[in-house]
């Protein structure tokens, strides 16, 4: 697996970033009810796109822990958790401080445990998770919890059993997130943003990326699929049906079918983009050079986008009008944190990953474990 950069798997990227932003631009616009609203997909499409940054990161944290794999005959965990701790830390604690500073002067309304709760990664837990300011914390809390997890299941299971373990939490995941709804104190608020209900999308990630070294054959169907022209205009429709869906019936569509719907759509997604040999609209699109260069910003765009498109009937921030400078303003903050945060500290963890120096417990894994063989598709090699 090369680990060179894939413009269109930041295109991709750019496109769920596209979407969050969207969806609240939207919502500040004409609210989340309504006609207008339903007809505009309005807050359906924020979640898609927080669905294929889900699928996403499963796919290229597995690939990178493949990368190593293959290139070095062992994972290192201490030096992949440095290296994820480089990639999310600095830019989100920078934005968390950021909002306490305006919730301290009065500006936003947030509280000591909704920052505790944001800083600490268990947003998707935390009695306190409350509010708009640092509510997006929820999808990075579920990624941190993530990437704390996932290297040491890879290494105890294999590729082979992690990949069975990937199919078993996908089919079992919509039972999980119904009862959790029903019965775990506090689920109709917080049941949708648990970790446990909402990783069957990372974990479906996981599967494709591992899947071309432990299940050959079953890749080799899935790329036969991805060369298809109605694999990526069906995932298309499937993830509008679902906005629709949504809109009419919320949560009774969404904890049992929508969220798992919408994961297997946007992995035929990046499947039809990493595997498809001929061009096709899809894999033009995310080419397209302005979506590869959101998708290089996009984790800093995501973190600041908040601040600047609250929904309506939330006062936006003094001296920003949400209908000319909302958008442009948290680009800008997106640009001077991507260039004087997220790049300084990407520079020091690209190094870090080329000296692969082993900083905490190693881990060979052996034929047994399922990862020799074929390579992955490659990865981006870029910001996960």
């Amino acid at each position: 697996m090369s680990g060179r950069r894939r413009a269109e798997l930041d295109g991709l990227r750019g496109v769920a970033v596209v979407l969050v932003v969207a969806a609240h631009a939207l919502s500040r616009a004409v609210g989340e009810d309504g006609l207008l609203a339903k007809v505009l997909l309005v807050p359906a499409i924020g979640g898609i796109g927080v669905t294929v940054f889900f699928v996403l990161s499963g796919y290229l944290i597995t690939s990178i822990l493949h990368r190593e794999h293959t290139r070095t005959g062992r994972i290192r965990l201490g030096n992949f958790y440095l290296r994820r701790l480089l990639r999310i830390v600095p830019a989100f604690y920078v934005m968390v401080a950021t909002v306490a500073v305006l919730g301290a002067v009065g500006l936003v309304a947030v509280g000591p445990g909704q920052v505790a709760s944001a800083a600490a990664f268990v947003w998707d837990y935390s009695p306190a998770a409350n509010g708009w300011w640092l509510g997006h914390s929820w999808s990075l809390s579920i990624e941190e919890q993530f990437y704390l997890l996932w290297p040491v299941g890879l290494l105890l299971m294999g590729a082979r059993r992690a990949c069975r373990f990937a199919v078993a939490t996908l089919l079992a995941t919509p039972v999980v997130r119904v009862l959790s709804y029903l019965l775990l104190p506090g689920g109709h608020s917080h049941a949708w943003m648990m970790f446990h209900a909402r990783s069957d999308a990372l974990l479906l990630g996981c599967f494709l990326a591992l899947a071309p070294s432990a299940y050959p054959a079953v890749w080799a169907r899935l790329e036969r699929l991805a060369q298809l022209r109605r694999t990526e205009v069906t995932a298309v429709l499937v993830l509008v049906a679902s906005s629709v869906l949504e809109g009419q019936l919320g949560g009774y569509w969404v904890m049992p079918f929508g969220y798992s719907l919408d994961a297997l759509a946007a992995g035929a997604l990046l499947t039809v983009v990493v595997a498809r040999t001929a061009p096709s609209t899809l894999t033009r699109a995310v080419r397209w050079r302005p979506l590869v260069a959101l998708g290089l910003v996009s984790y800093s765009l995501y973190l600041w986008q908040q601040l600047f498109l609250p929904p309506r009937g939330t006062p936006a921030l003094p001296h920003v009008d949400s209908g000319s400078l909302a958008v442009p303003t948290a680009l800008a903050a997106a640009v001077l944190s991507y260039l004087l945060v997220e790049k300084p500290f990407l520079a020091l963890k690209d190094r870090r990953q080329r000296r692969v120096v082993p900083l905490g417990p190693t881990a060979a894994l052996g034929g047994a474990a399922g990862l020799d063989g074929p390579a992955a598709p490659a990865t981006s090699g870029g910001p996960v």
